[in-house]
């Protein structure tokens, strides 16, 4: 069995990690019931189905946050060219006044 290149489980992870808040959503959705929302979708006519919507695309948009939260946050080494890149340090400014 091959393992998978390094990125594709980075995104992988963070997306489960994404799907996995969802479901953590859903569940207090359904524990609080603000404004009756939970007892809709535990009584809707095709039950299981708006709930799994819900689910899903919850799961999307929190997947996708987290992917990019992810992304922002690794650190890596400036370039060499010093255009960018990297994590630098606040740098104290002098300002007249």
């Amino acid at each position: 069995m091959s393992r998978l290149p390094r990125a594709v489980r980075f995104l992988l992870v963070h997306a489960a990690i994404g799907f996995g808040l969802a479901t953590l959503l859903m569940a207090a959705l359904f524990w609080a019931n603000p404004g009756g929302v939970g007892q809709v979708l535990r009584r809707a006519p095709g039950h299981p189905w708006p709930s799994l919507l819900l689910w899903f695309f919850c799961g999307l948009t929190l997947g996708a946050v987290q992917i990019g939260i992810a992304v922002m946050l690794q650190d890596r080494p400036p370039d060499d060219d010093d255009r960018g890149g990297g994590r630098r340090g606040l740098v104290p400014v002098r300002v007249r006044g």
